[in-house]
């Protein structure tokens, strides 16, 4: 994407650096295109900072040790590579009211991607530590019983591996996310090839239902940057919306490009969801379906697990593909089910609960 628009005041300057690397968002886009297609599926953990907090690293750290825990059981459940995407909490600047601004956003965002980045390299963690933490989560749950043939299926595997002198490989290290900004505007060219342009301060870039309109000057900062970006579709939100914003989002569709969340509840799912992926498929748009059951169904902890299956079962029989899930960002607690409670449940449905690895059982095998 060439674009030639330039930002009007919230871009990177000498205070506030670029982030990231083009190539970096680059890559995510080519990951996602791959979730697009059924060969790949993305996890989006919600931020573990709680509302209003500055980000901790023990929060971040939690978070990011969610997102390789579900790794592991997603990717052998699924039998195809998880994209594990972690998003931004922005609090406001001390002193002052109101939402986040960049300069908010791009502390949140050094905080995470120093953690991020300790995940590369040396000190990245290996599938069997995610593995080991599983097995306690699993050793502590009223579903043992369900979930143990699978962390024993995954443990065959490792243990595999290793009798072959294989090393157990290193989980991927997670991209991150920011929600646009009402005062965004688009960053000043990057040096690449081409003269893209990209969000310095974000892999991810997610446009929220209060903003999601085409003609919102959030989706007009957004349609300037080529980072992948990701729309939050609820049921309230009409299909005339959801197409307007793909011409604007993605008009030389572009595979990777468009990622649709959606907060249906468990309720409307089942009315919702095929009317509107039969929409979208209608404009050839290649787009990522991901689910997040938790916005809707919050005094529901049934409907949690009720939507995210009803998500799956109508990919499957639309013939499209469930391509995501996103965390939420707290542990269960008063009988509602918590982050590592999904992975578990949406993996033992597709495994059936079985032991070996089900290297054919994708989120939409038929």
């Amino acid at each position: 994407m060439n674009h030639t628009e330039t930002g009007t005041g919230t871009e990177p300057d000498a205070a506030h650096p670029p982030l990231i690397w083009p190539g970096e968002a680059e890559e995510l886009c080519g990951k996602l295109a791959a979730a697009a297609r059924g060969e790949a599926f993305l996890l989006h953990a919600g931020s573990g900072t709680p509302p209003g907090a500055v980000p901790r690293a023990e929060h971040i750290a939690r978070q990011l040790t969610v997102l390789a825990q579900g790794t592991v059981v997603l990717s052998y459940a699924l039998g195809v590579p998880v994209v594990p995407v972690a998003e931004i909490h922005a609090p406001p600047a001390e002193g002052r009211t109101g939402p986040a601004r960049l300069p908010d956003v791009h502390r949140a965002s050094a905080m995470t991607l120093n953690l991020v980045r300790a995940f590369g390299s040396e000190v990245r963690p290996e599938v069997s530590w995610a593995h080991e933490l599983n097995r306690a989560f699993v050793a502590n749950s009223p579903e043992r019983a369900r979930y143990e043939p699978l962390t024993g299926g995954i443990g065959s595997a490792l243990s595999f591996l290793h009798a072959c002198g294989g090393r157990p490989a290193v989980l991927p290290r997670p991209a991150v996310s920011r929600t646009a900004l009402a005062g965004d505007s688009a960053p000043p060219p990057a040096d690449v090839p081409g003269g893209d342009r990209w969000d310095p301060v974000g892999h991810m870039v997610w446009l929220h239902h209060s903003s999601a309109g085409a003609d919102h000057v959030s989706a007009g900062a957004v349609a300037r940057i080529s980072n992948p970006v990701g729309v939050v579709v609820e049921a309230e939100t009409t299909h005339d919306a959801v197409l307007a914003l793909i011409d604007r989002l993605d008009p030389e569709r572009s595979a990777g490009r468009l990622t649709f969340l959606t907060r249906f509840g468990a309720d409307r799912v089942t009315d919702v969801l095929p009317e509107l992926v039969q929409k979208v498929a209608s404009t050839e748009a290649d787009v990522v379906w991901a689910c997040d059951p938790w916005h809707r169904n919050r005094r529901d902890p049934a409907g949690v697990l009720a939507e995210a299956g009803a998500f799956v079962a109508l990919h499957r029989t639309l013939g499209t593909h469930a391509g995501g899930l996103h965390l939420p960002p707290q542990e269960g607690a008063d009988g509602r089910p918590g982050a590592l409670d999904l992975v578990f449940a949406l993996a033992t449905a597709v495994t059936g609960g079985r032991s070996h690895s089900p290297t054919t059982a994708t989120p939409n095998a038929e």
